[in-house]
């Protein structure tokens, strides 16, 4: 998934009688640390996102250095090798973006190591929790506070013993549409070989067919929640739109009703709202660590302490010689298709 990772520095605000004074930031001379992101999701091989922090300053922009060279270990639980991750050149990442191959267990513990030539070592664990069950009872198109939605009633059973931090999102995912054809033994792309295609396109064993390809590329949609047992009720009230929208489960079955803005569901070009694609509606348990930190940025969303008098929330964090977050997931997944493709 992609997930906008953002540092908040804490920032002082200079309180004047009779005007507002705009102040130039001093020099910093802060050493760049390593940024880690990654959700290890069960039965999914491991992504890590690496990065390297820059210092505030006048005319530095707010993103990430990217990092290239890193070298990134999937470690058991006691530190045992499991694999080293590949780099994969992705520019619709706003971080390096470092895959593997194995896959990720359910009710396990993994360790991350990172290693930037010239910077600290940065290692973190992640349980991933065990295996939930998720009952989707019905879904509707309404309205909530004249917004117009699509309403999801879930109700998720809890394990004996667990404690289990859930998380429901939804995003939308791009697609890519193309035709192949064959010719004399091979297939080829219309985008790529349109000349050819013309000439042969009626030609038997041609065989054109569409095809569709979902990109590494999602747009998130805003969810609700008018459940007052959610966590987000904490944060800013019931009323209000979210990224995740979140509850602790503790021994009791969690009936609620899940809500997505439904203008996001089917693309509309001439108002570019959505990108064609499918909606990919989650329900997670996540390790405690990662739902600390998806809680602390929905506070810091509404709250970055940025031209107030309130002091900037800090985002939570589990690794060790840098910044940043490595989570475990176990989810369940619904695909959900209103455009033609």
């Amino acid at each position: 998934m992609k997930y906008l990772f953002i540092l908040f520095p804490v920032l002082m605000v200079l309180l004047l009688t009779a005007c507002e004074q705009e102040l130039p930031l001093p020099p910093n001379n802060a050493v760049p640390r390593e940024v880690v992101y990654s959700e290890l999701v069960a039965n999914s091989t491991p992504e890590v996102r690496v990065g390297k922090s820059k210092p505030v300053g006048p005319g530095i922009n707010t993103g990430f250095d990217l990092v290239e060279n890193a070298d990134v270990q999937l470690l058991d639980k006691n530190g045992q090798q499991l694999e080293t991750l590949t780099y994969m050149k992705d520019s619709s990442n706003a971080m390096s973006v470092y895959r593997g191959k194995t896959m990720l267990d359910a009710g396990k513990n993994y360790k991350i190591q990172v290693m930037v030539p010239g910077l600290k070592t940065v290692t973190a664990m992640a349980s991933i929790p065990p295996p939930f069950k998720v009952e989707l009872q019905d879904t509707l198109r309404t309205l909530l506070n004249g917004r117009p939605v699509l309403r999801f009633h879930f109700t998720v059973n809890p394990i004996p013993g667990v404690k289990q931090y859930l998380v429901m999102e939804a995003v939308k995912q791009s697609v890519t549409t193309d035709t192949t054809f064959s010719y004399r033994g091979r297939r080829y792309k219309k985008s790529e070989n349109d000349s050819l295609y013309q000439k042969v396109k009626n030609l038997p064993g041609c065989n054109p067919k569409k095809d569709s390809s979902f990109l590494n590329d999602y747009l998130r949609i805003p969810c609700y929640t008018q459940d007052e047992n959610a966590d987000n009720n904490q944060i800013g009230g019931l009323n209000e739109n979210y990224n995740s929208i979140l509850f602790t489960q503790s021994g009791k079955p969690l009936t609620t009703y899940f809500y997505i803005n439904a203008t996001a569901l089917s693309s509309n070009p001439a108002e570019a709202i959505a990108p064609v694609g499918r909606v990919l509606v989650y329900v997670k348990s996540v390790s405690k660590e990662y739902y600390d930190f998806l809680l602390t940025y929905e506070k810091v969303k509404r709250n970055p302490g940025l031209n107030s008098l309130i002091q900037a929330i800090q985002l939570r964090s589990n690794t060790q010689g840098g910044l940043g977050i490595v989570g475990g997931s176990y989810q369940k997944l619904y695909y959900l298709y209103y455009d033609k493709l």
